[in-house]
C-alpha cells in the first residue's frame, strides 16, 4: 500500500516521515500539488494526505483532481487549529477526514490506518456490488444449444463440490463467465471471486502476485503485500490461461494444492488459505504435458472436473440469442430500448464464423449499436470482415467514425467544455450534445485539473 503525503513544509515531511518509520505500508512525497498529482496520475496510490495552503496548487486542487482521477482513493486534510471550518468544507467536498497541527505520531498513524481499512472496506463492498449485479442480472452463460444445455446443466452439481474445474475453449468463448457461474451457485458465492490471468505475467510477477511477499523481499518490495490467494480465502481463485505457467511457479502452485499452504516470497512463516480453483485454458495440456511444458501431476490435480465449452461456428444455434441478449443489454445503457435486429441481420450473424467467438460477436452489436440511427438494425448496417459492403453502408460507417472522432477532437481541445466545443464546432448545444450521447463520449473524461 502507498501513502502519498503533499506538503510544501520541508519539516512536516520530516516529522511525517519519522513517524511513519516501520509502519506496513509505504510513503511517497509531494513537495506541492502538481507533483501530488503527477503522482496518482501513474497510479498505484492508495491514500492521500494534503496541507490546505501550497503555492500553484493547493489542498482544494489536490482532492477535485484525485476525486476526477480515482473517487476511491481517500484524502486526509492537513489543517491547523484556526481552520477547522477549511476542514468542514474539505468533509462537504469530499475529503475522507482531517488532522489538525501540531501532528502527533499516535493520532496521525491512526488515522492513516483508518483511511486504509476505509478503502479496503470500499474494495470488498465494490467486489460484493459486482458479484450481486452479475448474479442477480443472470448473465451466467446464454446458450439453447445442445452442446451449451449439456454444460450449463452440469454447473449446479459441479458448483456445490470443491472440485477443481479445467475449462476449455478457445478465446473468447465464456470461459470466465462459465467460472463465475459456478462461484455463485456454490456455498462460496458470497465469498471473493479471484481471477489472475497467467498469461498476462512474467514469472516473478506471477509468483509474487499469487503468493504475496514480504518487505525487501525484492528490489520494489516496499511493504508486506497479500497474495491473490490469500485475497481469495474461503473463496474462489480463477487461473485463466493456466497452460502458460511457468514450471517453477507449476512447482509452488502443486504444493499449495496439496498441503492448501502457502509461503509469501522472503517470508519464512507458511500460511494456510480455503481456496476453490477454477482454471482455464485454450491449449491441450495432455500435449503439454507430453512436450514437458506442463506437470503431470498438476494436471491431475486440477483436472478433476473438466468442462469443454465448444466454439460459437459449431453452435451457431445460439447466435440469435447471443445477438439479442447484448443489443437488450447494450441498448439498456445507451437509453435506446426500441432498437431490434431485423431477421435477415440475424441470418447474417449466423451466416459469420466469428473467429473471436462471444467476445467478438458482443464487440460486434455494441459497435453497429453506436453508428446506426434506426430502431431496426439492417443486414448491410452489420460490417463483418471479408465482405464487401454497399456505397450506403461504407459512407455511413465513414461518417460514423468522423463524428465520433471530431466530437472528441473539439471537446480535447475545449478541455470538456461542451458549450465552447459545440461552437467551434458551428453546431447547436443539444446537436452537440446528442452526438457525444449517441457515441457515449463523456465530458469530464477531457476535463483538465
Amino acid at each position: 500500500m502507498k501513502v502519498l503525503i503533499v506538503d510544501d513544509d520541508p519539516n512536516t515531511r520530516y516529522l511525517i516521515e519519522t513517524f511513519c518509520r516501520g509502519e506496513d505500508y509505504e510513503l511517497l512525497i509531494a513537495p506541492g500539488g502538481k507533483e501530488a498529482i503527477d503522482l496518482v496520475e501513474l497510479g498505484g496510490v492508495n491514500v492521500v494526505i494534503t496541507d490546505i495552503r501550497m503555492p500553484e496548487v493547493d489542498g482544494q486542487g489536490v482532492l477535485d483532481a484525485v476525486r476526477r482521477i480515482n473517487p476511491e482513493i481517500p484524502v486526509i486534510i492537513m489543517t491547523s487549529y484556526g481552520s477547522i471550518e477549511d476542514a468542514v468544507h474539505f468533509l462537504q467536498s469530499g475529503a475522507h477526514d482531517y488532522i489538525t497541527k501540531p501532528l502527533t505520531k499516535e493520532v496521525f498513524c491512526h488515522r492513516v490506518q483508518r483511511a486504509l481499512e476505509k478503502l479496503h472496506m470500499s474494495r470488498q463492498i465494490s467486489r460484493l456490488h459486482a458479484s450481486l449485479k452479475i448474479y442477480t442480472d443472470r448473465e451466467h452463460v446464454v446458450g439453447n444449444s445442445r452442446a451449451m444445455r449439456s454444460v450449463i446443466e452440469k454447473l449446479p452439481s459441479i458448483a456445490q463440490t470443491d472440485a477443481s474445474v479445467v475449462i476449455y475453449g478457445e478465446s473468447g468463448t465464456g470461459k470466465e463467465l462459465v467460472a463465475r457461474t459456478i462461484h455463485y451457485f456454490s456455498k462460496r458465492a458470497n465469498k471473493p471471486f479471484v481471477p489472475v490471468n497467467c498469461g498476462a505475467l512474467p514469472e516473478n510477477l506471477l509468483e509474487s502476485e499469487l503468493f504475496g511477499y514480504k518487505r525487501g523481499a525484492f528490489t520494489d518490495a516496499h511493504a508486506d503485500t497479500p497474495g491473490l490467494v490469500e485475497e481469495a480465502n474461503t473463496g474462489t481463485l480463477f487461473l485463466d490461461e493456466v497452460g502458460e505457467v511457468s514450471p517453477r511457479v507449476q512447482v509452488k502452485l502443486l504444493r499449495f494444492l496439496q498441503e492448501k499452504e502457502i509461503k509469501p516470497l522472503g517470508s519464512t512463516k507458511i500460511l494456510r488459505a480455503d481456496v476453490r480453483i477454477i482454471s482455464a485454458t485454450n491449449k491441450d495440456l495432455k500435449a503439454a504435458i507430453e512436450k514437458g511444458e506442463f506437470r503431470d501431476d498438476l494436471y491431475y490435480r486440477l483436472n478433476i472436473v473438466p468442462i469443454l465449452i465448444p466454439p460459437l461456428r459449431e453452435r451457431k444455434e445460439d447466435i440469435p440469442l447471443l445477438a439479442n441478449h447484448f443489443l437488450r443489454k447494450f441498448a439498456r445503457d445507451y437509453k435506446r430500448e426500441d432498437v431490434e435486429l431485423s431477421p435477415l441481420a440475424l441470418q447474417k450473424l449466423v451466416g459469420y464464423d466469428w473467429p473471436g467467438n462471444i467476445r467478438e460477436l458482443e464487440n460486434k452489436i455494441q459497435q453497429t449499436l453506436v453508428v446506426t440511427t434506426g430502431d431496426v438494425i439492417r443486414p448491410e448496417e452489420i460490417d463483418v470482415p471479408g465482405e464487401s459492403r454497399t456505397f450506403k453502408a461504407e459512407k455511413r460507417k465513414v461518417v460514423g467514425e468522423f463524428e465520433q472522432n471530431y466530437v472528441s477532437k473539439m471537446l480535447s481541445f475545449h478541455r470538456g467544455n461542451i458549450s465552447r466545443a459545440a461552437k467551434a464546432a458551428g453546431m447547436d448545444r443539444k446537436n452537440f450534445w446528442q452526438l457525444m450521447k449517441k457515441y457515449r463520449i463523456e465530458a469530464r473524461a477531457f476535463n483538465e485539473s
